[in-house]
């Protein structure tokens, strides 16, 4: 049996995992400041988690690039009034971008024998 390569949207992966990292240091930065930043720390810690789950699963799951794609962009957006200004919008940027990139990849068309 011979196997084909699965063609995995690398540049959405690398995008949407900048992108989550970037979302998360910032409450993540200061732990002492935690307490003060309170729900605005708590939101941008779970857009930050969402993403990059959504960054591992383009990683296993590239038939599922359309899916994960939608979500990271909703998540994008979200992340604007809930992760301090989309992470000072260099979080949103990425995930923006890393979405468009992973719903516009194709999985690899089957050739007919």
């Amino acid at each position: 049996m011979r196997m084909t390569p699965v063609s995995r949207p690398v540049t959405a992966c690398l995008l949407v995992t900048a992108a989550g990292v970037e979302l998360g240091a910032f409450p993540l930065g200061r732990p002492s400041l935690l307490s003060l930043q309170a729900a605005n720390a708590g939101s941008a810690l779970f857009v930050a988690s969402a993403l990059l789950g959504c960054a591992v699963r383009l990683w296993t799951r590239p038939a599922t690039s359309r899916s994960s794609g939608a979500a990271v962009r909703l998540l994008g957006l979200l992340s604007y009034p809930l992760a301090n200004l989309g992470g000072s919008l260099l979080g949103m940027l990425f995930a923006l971008l890393g979405g468009s990139f992973a719903c516009a990849g194709r999985p690899p068309r089957k050739r007919p024998r």
